[in-house]
């Protein structure tokens, strides 16, 4: 009878410093899988600098052979790596571990960081061109003004031109970054199967489909999304409740003009996402900041602001920016608060499908017996 037993096995790594040895230890009996321990191995070799910066590692087929384990999962750990941002591929190169580590950018910016302030000072001293009916551009300042006392801009429209929805500090930026924000794996998207689905469901199309269709949505879209909130986020729905819209920021910019009236006072995390607050903003609405702890959402300051706010913007799933979870018990309390002060709450499903470990919690709109969630 074969008996599984721990295996250690030591690669050389050849850097451009030249060769180094490492020790990485297998173990087939332990609760992690082969898969997850040659990940955790590397991570911390590379972290640790004992694989340092610009190292090339082997082949996967060659560091299967030497660890006695499946190629398959060699490059799976080599994948996930490579997306997280600790190692990087050259074309008939191989594989190196990678110049600035995704660690790197974790540092906390202050509240306005250098670049924030540069693309400020630009935006409050550029000219803006603005076309005119009759032919060319003028220029016109920040405000809209020309010079004079005419505004081709109403207030309105001048504070809706300086709200900020974006909140990634590498807008503008070229090249891949890891953990980049707002920028999902592109080049993994299926082009070639893309194009062909699009090309039979093109050929299928009928006349009447050009048409102009149903303000909230085509309805076989909204049937499959909801059938796919009900099952995959515990969303209660109907196809008739779901609108499709253009992405997050029209549907917060929609719920906070439909459900608010100027003046009105909103909760918001802090820190939290500036796209939500900028709804608020473009709504007349004041925003008001509620402090987000381990456990998300400070419910009980929430409770304790005099007036209450008309409405409550949270991540549950995900916070953004700091990644925590609105832990049940306050789920449950701020269901509640909502049900006594006569609030909605907008939840911003962010970031929910993407979990290491564990399934993906059920959505807090899944939660509410009083419909007063608005699930984005």
């Amino acid at each position: 009878m074969k008996t599984n037993r721990a295996r250690s096995s030591t690669a050389r790594l050849v850097g451009r410093g030249g060769s180094v040895s490492l020790s990485l230890d297998l173990d087939p009996t332990a609760p992690l899988t082969l898969q997850r321990q040659l990940y955790e191995a590397l991570r911390s070799a590379i972290l640790e600098g004992r694989l340092a910066p610009g190292d090339c590692l082997p082949g996967t087929r060659s560091l299967a052979t030497t660890l006695e384990i499946s190629r398959t999962t060699v490059a799976l750990v080599f994948d996930q790596l490579r997306a997280e941002g600790y190692l990087t591929g050259r074309a008939r190169s191989g594989t190196f571990v990678a110049r600035v580590l995704p660690e790197a950018h974790l540092r906390a910016p202050g509240r306005e960081s250098r670049s924030d302030k540069r693309v400020a000072s630009e935006a409050g001293s550029r000219p803006r061109r603005v076309a005119r009916a009759g032919g060319a551009p003028e220029a016109h300042d920040a405000t809209g003004n020309q010079g004079n006392p005419s505004r081709l801009l109403s207030r309105r429209g001048t504070m809706l031109a300086s709200l900020s929805v974006s909140s990634s500090p590498l807008h503008g930026t070229t090249g891949s970054r890891a953990f980049r924000m707002g920028t999902p794996a592109l080049d993994h998207f299926p082009l070639p199967l893309w194009g062909r689905l699009l090309s039979r469901c093109w050929r299928g199309m009928a006349a009447p489909q050009l048409a102009y269709a149903e303000p909230h949505g085509y309805a076989p879209l909204r049937a499959a999304i909801a059938a796919y909130l009900r099952q995959a986020r515990a969303v209660t729905c109907e196809p008739e409740q779901v609108i499709v819209v253009s992405g997050a920021q029209q549907a917060f910019d929609l719920a906070a003009r439909v459900l608010l009236d100027p003046g009105d006072r909103v909760a918001v995390e802090d820190p939290g996402y500036r796209g939500s607050r900028a709804a608020v903003l473009a709504a007349g609405a004041m925003p008001v900041p509620v402090a987000v702890d381990g456990d998300g959402l400070d419910v009980a300051a929430l409770r304790a602001l005099s007036p209450a706010p008309r409405m409550v913007c949270v991540t549950p799933s995900h916070q953004f920016p700091l990644g925590v979870t609105l832990s049940a018990a306050r789920r449950l309390a701020l269901l509640e608060w909502a049900r006594t002060s006569g609030a909605w709450i907008v939840e911003d499903d962010f970031d929910s499908e993407y979990r290491f470990r564990g399934r993906p919690l059920p959505s807090l709109q899944g939660m509410d017996p009083e419909g007063r969630v608005i699930y984005v």
